[in-house]
């Protein structure tokens, strides 16, 4: 499985580097254009707010927090993986809208008083790591689907079209195990970022990062 897995990473990389920077680079933007930035984060805030609203309404304990987190986090990779093939548009977006939301919740903390760089290792990047790969492959691929189909149109009275169908058509063959490989990621993460990242974030800030 590992080894398959680790084939796919190393034949997609550019996609997975893309989805990177464009997260990345929407980070940057929520963080240092907080300002200009503020009512798209707000708006995208709102959606954090529904999860944690369905995680008090199922309990509010860890369980709870785990299957929400978990069921959130698996359909909007597959929706990312799966959408990307209409030109790529929702996978870019839902990339640098996320970044933007993380930036500006890192700026408004550092508001607060508290380090940003200590959020971020402390309260995202334990769970994170995980996630945030597992997301950015979702997406990546996703990129990489809508590039067939824009190249496809791009060839549409070409001979090259029929070859980039048959390229097409081999990568879906990967597609079962992708997202079986990205269930067991997300669900691995979220087991962490419901029950080690709240014990950490209140073992190092208190109540102060609530």
């Amino acid at each position: 499985m590992f080894t398959r897995l680790a084939r796919i990473i190393s034949a997609n990389s550019k996609y997975i580097w893309l989805g990177t920077l464009l997260f990345v680079g929407g980070s940057l933007l929520g963080y240092f254009n907080a300002t200009l930035m503020e009512q798209v984060a707000k708006e995208l805030m709102q959606q954090l707010e529904k999860i944690g609203d369905k995680i008090g309404e199922q309990g509010g304990g860890p369980l709870s927090m785990f299957w929400v987190i978990f069921q959130n986090n698996v359909l909007a990779s597959l929706t990312m993986l799966g959408l990307g093939i209409f030109f790529c548009v929702f996978p870019v977006f839902a990339l640098i809208s996320n970044g933007i939301l993380l930036g500006f919740m890192l700026k408004a903390f550092s508001m607060k008083g508290l380090n940003p760089l200590l959020i971020l290792v402390v309260g995202i990047l334990p769970h994170g790591i995980v996630e945030l790969f597992a997301v950015i492959l979702a997406a990546g691929l996703g990129i990489k689907y809508g590039t067939f189909v824009i190249r496809m149109f791009g060839n549409l009275f070409s001979n090259k079209r029929a070859g980039i169908l048959t390229e097409f058509k081999e990568n879906l063959e990967d597609l079962p195990f992708i997202v079986v490989s990205l269930i067991a990621m997300l669900f691995v993460a979220a087991v962490i970022e419901s029950v080690v990242t709240p014990f950490l974030i209140y073992s190092v800030f208190g109540d102060l990062a609530g």
